[in-house]
This record gives structure tokens, C-alpha cells and sequence, in this order.
């Protein structure tokens, strides 16, 4: 009966009553996740399942009474791994947080991760935004915001960030306004991931847009704000500037005759897998330049004779060979020289960039010499219709 008369009285509330009445609920399930953080610090497999069990419960409720976001944020804890419970319940308290205060999303950050990260206790106050939060709780417990940024790697079992070396790939795949408007830095990325660094770890929604913005899973490391900002400011820079290659010697296309050899720049940081090419493509009757990496083989393009067709490694330290392609599109002498990738992967959504990014063509390693020879061929004579 008791319960019978609690759904009547459901049933029978108006829209701003269950309002009310879910921001109540709200509270009770904010108290609840709260009081996991002891034992998710400690690696509690059972705090583990205790959180998921209330991120289902949300799930469940936010679709019910129109809070698609919060569903959003509570399927993330739900299927989080063990290593990212932690984290994403932070996340998750924050959306909470919001709506049980009756808050507009992002209207405040309670940053209630920031504080026990510093040492300290207690319930977000709502700061004004993530460089307010750092500098605030920096200051009350006598902490640089380096050491900050260390602590809050540590809290979440992550890694400080290392904002010197960010790869031009990963910038590529982050939208300039996401990464300016959420201040993060994509530093690297394979076919599986993305490294980002940020001050705020706990961001869901900066976590959903990465994965659907990139097809790739977020792997999150930690920066202080005004390190983050300065760095997410010069690699901005850094693409919008065309990187400084002197003109080639020459842009005129070679056109060779009957009897003479094609030329093929080879590009990879493997001298065995140059070796191999070059053996390949020289019984297959080419000439062939070779080059370490995207760097050298530009400067090669610029001081040699032209070639026909360059084949890039895709994986390659100082310039891969995506940056290569970019860097080769740039540029009028060789806007049109054909670009074969050569790749490890298997990933069919790199596979798909590479071509929409000005690949020709792509192979697999370890190479087929009959089917690389053959792709090689048939690349040349497409580039000469």
C-alpha cells in the first residue's frame, strides 16, 4: 500500500513539483557516490560494483525524467573499467552535483576531485572555473601547481603530463575549437587511442566528444592550467603555421622516356625495411631515393632530381608519414607526386583518413613483394592519366 500511494503521488505532482522532488533524489544518490571514495581510493572491487550499480540506477532515472546528459554521464561510469571508476564517479558527482542544486550545466565547478587530491575534505563550493579551482586550492594548502597536478595524476592512477612533445597527428584529429574551448592538448594517438592533456580529468562530456569526435578511446594525463594554456596556445601556433620548407630546386614533373627508370623516394626509419623495398622496386626495374623519416625525405624532394611516387612508413619519429603527406600537399612542386602508405594497423577508420588525408594508396606490412610491386606499378600510371 505504501508503495502504491507514493507512485499516486507521483503520478499525480506537476512539472515543477517532480522537479523538486527529483533534485531531492538527486541529493540522496550525491550523498551515496560520496561515500564510495574511501574504498574506490583503496581498490575496492566491491566499491567498484557499488557505483556502478548507482550509475545504473541514474542511467535509468536521467532517461526517465528527461536528463539525457546525465544518462550520458552515468553509462560511462557503468562501463568503465576498474582503473577508471574512480575518475569517472568524480565526473559523475559533478553532473550530480548540478542538477541537484538546481544549477545550469558548467554554471560552477565544484572540483571536489581537486581538494582531495591537495589532502583536503568536503563538498564542492562551486568555483568559477577549472583555473579558479586550481589556483584556490593550490593556495589553501600551500601547494604549486605542479605538485598539484602530481597529486591529481596520482589520485586517478594516471601519468603527469609531458606537454613538450605533442604530435601533429593528434592535433590534427581534435577540432581547434575543442581543444581551445576545453583547453586540452592532444599529444599522441595510435589506432586504438588518443593522449589528451587536461586540468580536469574528470570531464565526461570532454571524454564523449574526444571518442566521437576521434573514433579513438581518450587516455587522459594531468596539467596545471597555466602550463596547459600556454602549451595548448604555441602548438595552436605551430599548426596554423605552415612548417618552413625552402621551395624544391625544381617542380618540373620528369617526363621519362622509353628505357629510363622511374624514380621512387622510400621512406621509413627501419633500414631493413628500406632494404627491403629498394630490393624489390630495383628488380621491378626503379631508381630509388631513400630518406629516414618525414624530415630527411623533404629534404630530399627539395634537392634532388623529381621522383614519381614516394612510399612512407606511417609510424615514424620527427615527421610520419601522415605529416609527411600534409607537409607534400602544401607545396606546388609536389602537391601531385603520388603517396603510398605503408602500415602496421588494421584500423579501417585510419585506413579511411589516410586516403581522405591525400594518400594514393595504402599497403599492410610485412610487405607482399608481388602485390607491393604491383601497387607500385598501377600507382604510377594512375598519377600519369
Amino acid at each position: 500500500m505504501e508503495a502504491e500511494e507514493r507512485l499516486r503521488r507521483l503520478v499525480t505532482l506537476d512539472r515543477e513539483d517532480l522537479k523538486h522532488w527529483y533534485r531531492e533524489a538527486m541529493q540522496r544518490r550525491l550523498v551515496e557516490l560520496r561515500g564510495f571514495r574511501p574504498d574506490l581510493r583503496a581498490g575496492e572491487p566491491s566499491a567498484y560494483d557499488a557505483a556502478r550499480a548507482v550509475a545504473q540506477a541514474l542511467r535509468g532515472s536521467g532517461g526517465t525524467f528527461g536528463y539525457p546528459d546525465l544518462s550520458a554521464a552515468a553509462a560511462q561510469v557503468e562501463s568503465a573499467p576498474d582503473s577508471a571508476v574512480l575518475r569517472r564517479t568524480e565526473g559523475l558527482i559533478e553532473h550530480v552535483r548540478h542538477l541537484a542544486s538546481g544549477e545550469g550545466a558548467g554554471d560552477s565547478l565544484g572540483a571536489e576531485w581537486l581538494v582531495l587530491a591537495a589532502g583536503g575534505e568536503g563538498e564542492g563550493e562551486g568555483f568559477a572555473d577549472v583555473d579558479t579551482a586550481w589556483q584556490r586550492v593550490s593556495e589553501e594548502h600551500g601547494l604549486d601547481q605542479e605538485d598539484l597536478a602530481r597529486r591529481v595524476a596520482a589520485l586517478f592512477g594516471l601519468r603527469s603530463a609531458d606537454l613538450s612533445i605533442p604530435s601533429r597527428g593528434a592535433l590534427r584529429l581534435v577540432p581547434e575549437a575543442l581543444i581551445r574551448d576545453e583547453r586540452v592538448l592532444p599529444l599522441s594517438e595510435d589506432s586504438e587511442t588518443i593522449t589528451v592533456a587536461t586540468a580536469d580529468p574528470t570531464s565526461l562530456d570532454m571524454e564523449m566528444q574526444l571518442y566521437r569526435l576521434t573514433g579513438r578511446t581518450p587516455c587522459f594525463v594531468v596539467a596545471a592550467p597555466g602550463a596547459l594554456g600556454r602549451a595548448v596556445a604555441a602548438a595552436l601556433d605551430a599548426v596554423a603555421t605552415p612548417a618552413t620548407v625552402s621551395p624544391p630546386l625544381t617542380t618540373k614533373r620528369v617526363s621519362y622516356g622509353e628505357g629510363v627508370a622511374e624514380r621512387v623516394l622510400i621512406v621509413d626509419d627501419e633500414p631493413a625495411a628500406r632494404l627491403l623495398a629498394r630490393v624489390v622496386l630495383e628488380k621491378g626495374g626503379y631508381d630509388i631515393e631513400e630518406a629516414g623519416d618525414g624530415l630527411e625525405a623533404l629534404e630530399v624532394l627539395r634537392t634532388t632530381a623529381p621522383v614519381s611516387l614516394v612510399v612512407a612508413d606511417l609510424n615514424m619519429p620527427s615527421m610520419d608519414g601522415l605529416e609527411l603527406i600534409w607537409e607534400m600537399r602544401a607545396v606546388e612542386g609536389w602537391a601531385r607526386v603520388p603517396v603510398i602508405v605503408v602500415t602496421g594497423e588494421t584500423d579501417e577508420i585510419l585506413e579511411t583518413k589516410l586516403i581522405e588525408e591525400g594518400a594514393s594508396d595504402y599497403i599492410r606490412k610485412p610487405l607482399d613483394s608481388r602485390l607491393f610491386l604491383a601497387r607500385v606499378t598501377a600507382t604510377i600510371r594512375r598519377s600519369e592519366h
